[in-house]
């Protein structure tokens, strides 16, 4: 075995490690629907437990046309038209999280579903491997923001206002794959959700919120004075994080957070979780992959301090694979799967990083994060 892989498989055995983005509720359902079951069995749990993955953080995606009222829309046609049907997506967001709840209670003896200090507790006691659920995008609760209250008593602890598109929230980002600024601010009712995650204690994802937002996101914060202190930050309002997000200095994709971008979100508390798809990451080619990501990485640290930096991966492919029933798709992803993610460690270790820093990266900073967030 080579000794860098060596020192990297003793640190993700040390301490747990996290994966702050799955769209692992999205796939079951997709799966189940197939007449696939044990999926976190079959194609998940051992990967985890070789690379000692002891927190997943699903979250709970809902696909474009679960919205919409007839096959021919699109997105923009239904939201200019005011047609798409948000009570369709709350009710998939519902059977994601039954089945995903299915799926813990069948392996119960190793899984737990965190939802507050206990099962935290489990996890960073290595007892079971738990799976935290948020919503990535807000859109199915439509303008009815008593069914953020609904999603936390099902389990829900954290959300972002909104996907790669405009909803009564607020506007998203474009998606991995374009390179356009879209403009659009949160709105009212947006704000008044964000309250709501605020009086829930769940946290603020803005890893697809659009740059106009983002900036709206900042004043409305601005006269709150935060501590790189998380534990000071948590007493005056729960910081905001990225869950999946990386560099745009490093590759420049409007998914990415700018080096302004990544100093306030560190600023006031919160965690950046490096993703490891293609189009983010800004390569191509398999070969530079663990290179590419480590750059990433490295630029989030030197910008943000280590405090502030974790994974979350939005491994897809999986995903992907699962929703046409078929292996033969493009992959997107820089990671096979989380067991791969030892290359990566290895790769910053290779590079310099020390072990201490590749610790807090790897799940301290996150635990810290959710050891405050959750009562």
């Amino acid at each position: 075995m080579n000794p860098t892989y060596k020192s990297a498989l003793q640190l993700h055995q040390q301490i747990p490690v996290v994966d702050a983005h799955n769209d692992l509720a999205g796939e079951l359902l997709l799966r189940h629907r197939h007449g696939e079951t044990n999926v976190i069995q079959n194609l998940y749990l051992s990967n985890w437990k070789e690379a000692g993955f002891q927190l997943i953080i699903s979250s709970i995606y809902i696909e474009n046309n679960v919205f919409y009222p007839s096959a021919d829309m699109t997105w923009i046609n239904g939201w200019q038209t005011g047609s798409l049907v948000w009570e369709q997506g709350f009710q998939n967001a519902l059977e994601q999280i039954q089945v995903i709840k299915e799926e813990i209670h069948e392996l119960s003896d190793q899984l737990c579903l965190v939802t507050s200090h206990k099962e935290l507790e489990e996890v960073k006691n290595r007892k079971r491997i738990g799976i935290l659920l948020y919503m990535e995008g807000l859109d199915c609760i439509g303008s009815d923001l008593s069914k953020i209250h609904k999603l936390y008593e099902l389990g829900v602890r954290g959300a972002s206002l909104t996907w790669s598109r405009p909803n009564l929230l607020a506007t998203g980002c474009c998606t991995a794959t374009r390179f356009e600024d879209i403009p659009g601010s949160i709105t009212e009712l947006g704000l008044q959700a964000i309250q709501e995650l605020e009086q829930h204690h769940m946290f603020l994802d803005i890893s697809h919120l659009n740059n106009e937002g983002w900036q709206q996101l900042q004043d409305y914060y601005k006269n709150k004075s935060f501590s790189n202190h998380q534990t000071d930050s948590f007493a005056k309002r729960i910081p905001y994080v990225a869950t999946h997000s990386n560099s745009y200095s490093v590759h420049a994709n409007y998914r990415n957070l700018t080096d302004y971008q990544i100093q306030c979100l560190a600023a006031q508390g919160g965690i950046m979780g490096f993703n490891a798809c293609k189009y983010i990451v800004g390569s191509n080619d398999p070969n530079q992959y663990p290179d590419a990501m480590c750059e990433h990485i490295e630029h989030a640290v030197s910008i943000a301090g280590a405090e502030h930096v974790g994974l979350g991966f939005d491994l897809c492919d999986s995903y992907t694979r699962g929703k046409y029933q078929t292996y033969a798709v493009e992959p997107e992803d820089c990671l096979e799967n989380h067991k791969k993610a030892l290359l990566l460690t290895a790769r910053l270790l290779e590079r310099g990083m020390s072990e201490q820093t590749v610790l807090q990266i790897l799940g301290l900073n996150w635990l810290q994060y959710l050891e405050a967030l959750l009562h």
